[in-house]
């Protein structure tokens, strides 16, 4: 109960605000400005055709302050697929431990991918034994490796997902995120919070 007040407080006092951004670079990358645009597309973190509520994007004004990182709003249980292939670094799948205290920070389910580039896409807060894959497996585009889930810092189910570069600590938050985009029913984009992204997988 108190999870779905904290959900409801943030979404309706904050959605508004998500995508004021700070970063007059990042306006231009989610206003289509940037007609050369060579990024490496992925896609959605779900399976081909479900679609879902982003509720922080980048810089959001929650708890995505200065980061390049997507929230989506997942039941618990919810298929996680991976957005880009690659192999499984790193993963946990123990925990069962989460909310907003400091001390959860370090108690959330994740797992790690790295791409062929040398980046990595970390994909975090899935559930107790949600995680389908191990370390050293190979990932196709697309594949489900997880079940969405509530650990670590979280105040609801939801996934959290972002791009780091190769050359940064995938361990810690003190790294530069890499701005993502997507393909969608609606073409490819960066991703918009506050609205419904559905997955085309193709």
């Amino acid at each position: 109960m108190k999870a779905n007040i904290i959900f409801s407080l943030l979404l309706y006092a904050g959605l508004a605000q998500a995508q004021q951004q700070s970063d007059y670079s990042i306006r231009d990358l989610k206003n289509g400005q940037y007609a050369q645009d060579t990024s490496y597309v992925y896609w959605l973190p779900y399976p081909h055709k479900a679609k879902y509520l982003l509720i922080q994007a980048y810089d959001s004004k929650m708890s995505h302050r200065g980061e390049l990182a997507l929230d989506f709003k997942m039941k618990s249980g919810s298929k996680v697929c991976a957005a880009r292939g690659g192999v499984v670094v790193a993963m946990r799948k123990d925990s069962d431990r989460g909310g907003l205290k400091d001390e959860m920070l370090s108690e959330g389910n994740y797992i790690i991918i790295q791409h062929n580039d040398g980046t990595h896409a970390n994909y975090w807060h899935f559930k107790k034994d949600g995680v389908l894959v191990n370390v050293g497996d190979t990932v196709q585009q697309g594949q489900p490796i997880g079940l969405s889930g509530n650990t670590g810092y979280s105040a609801f189910p939801h996934l959290h997902f972002e791009v780091v570069p190769g050359s940064n600590n995938i361990a810690y938050k003190n790294y530069n995120q890499l701005p993502t985009r997507f393909v969608t029913k609606r073409g490819v984009m960066y991703l918009r919070a506050g609205k419904y992204h559905k997955a085309v997988h193709r």
